[in-house]
């Protein structure tokens, strides 16, 4: 119990060191599959900074599962009104990523250790119809953004901040077609155009 809470203390503390730091909140979706959570159920938390919004996850990183310990979050300028707002298709998506990470269980600690970049495919809920392929939205994790801590340590162990990015149809196709190498094209794409892990409709495809 004291290192849930060490860890809970210490992601506030990530967090503290982001932004202004809000309210915890439950799901506002029903795809988050929150009995798969450490803590059999789902939690959130809005950050808001000068120019932007963030949308986390707070919960995901409790240590009682034998799943690495992540945090998982999406951030952009359509979340400074909170998850609700103009980017409640963001949230949506954040929550059902946040869903298949718990649910993949100790075969995400394997692929992060395997790859730099993960990619999903969710169901779109409430996007913007020119960001959906084949109805799915895809979206990469792990897209790191420089200056930001991409983690925090407890007790020894390392408790990863993955960022959420939603991608472009034809950013997904080529990651459908090429795997971790067409993820690493992507991100790298995204950080020479100086988006990196940030969230926008507005955002044109980088490839």
């Amino acid at each position: 119990m004291e290192q849930i809470e060490r860890t809970r203390e210490r992601r506030a503390e990530f967090w503290r060191g982001v932004g202004q730091v809000g309210s915890q909140h439950a799901a506002l979706g029903d795809v988050d599959e929150s009995a798969l959570w450490p803590g059999g159920s789902a939690g959130y938390v809005a950050v808001t900074t000068p120019h932007t919004g963030v949308v986390a996850t707070d919960g995901l990183s409790d240590p009682t599962t034998a799943a690495p310990p992540i945090e998982l979050y999406v951030e952009g300028r359509e979340l400074m009104a909170g998850p609700a707002g103009e980017g409640r298709w963001l949230t949506a998506a954040l929550e059902e990523a946040a869903g298949a990470l718990a649910g993949a269980g100790a075969s995400l600690g394997e692929a992060l250790q395997n790859h730099e970049v993960l990619s999903v495919e969710l169901s779109g809920q409430g996007a913007p119809a020119d960001w959906l392929a084949d109805g799915r939205l895809g979206a990469l994790v792990g897209v790191e953004l420089p200056g930001r801590p991409g983690d925090f340590e407890v007790d020894g162990d390392r408790v990863r901040m993955l960022t959420l990015t939603p991608l472009r149809p034809a950013e997904l196709e080529l990651v459908r077609s090429e795997g971790a190498a067409g993820r690493r094209r992507v991100a790298d794409a995204l950080a020479g155009q100086g988006w990196y892990s940030y969230a926008d409709s507005t955002r044109p495809a980088v490839v």
